[in-house]
Formats: structure tokens, sequence, C-alpha cells
């Protein structure tokens, strides 16, 4: 089963304060990355995995026409 960022902080009974916190970022950073409006980096993904404890290929990171255009980007397709 995959889960969203929100569904997977739920899961783990984490409000979004105390995942903000955790992965040393501002709240306001954090809703833009739950409601998919800026895509996670690597090291911000890692914190969010280690914290909710949900298998990361079991977590969306990001929606699907972001991952057209990342994987139009890396064939080099603009």
């Amino acid at each position: 089963m995959r889960y969203t960022l929100e569904q997977a902080r739920n899961l783990s009974g984490l409000t979004q304060v105390e995942m903000a916190k955790h992965m040393n970022i501002s709240e306001k950073t954090y809703i833009q990355y739950e409601k998919y409006r800026r895509v996670l980096r690597m090291d911000q993904a890692y914190k969010f995995v280690e914290k909710v404890n949900v298998p990361f290929d079991n977590i969306i990171f990001f929606t699907g026409h972001v991952q057209k255009f990342c994987n139009m980007n890396s064939r080099g397709i603009s």
C-alpha cells in the first residue's frame, strides 16, 4: 500500500508541527511538502521516513505531474 505524506504522518500519530520540528524546517515549508507544492530533497525524505517508520517505497513523495516533469528532464527532454 502507498501513502501520501499526510497519510504516513497521520499513521505515525504526528502533527505537522512535530514533523516540521523533526525535519528542522518551518511548519509552512512542511505544509508545502505535504500539499505537494514543493518536492522533498533526498535528505529531507530520509528524515521523514525515519520518523514515520513507513518504508520509503510505500510513500508518495510527489504528484504525477511532477514525476512526469522529472522523468522528462532526466532524459534530456525540455
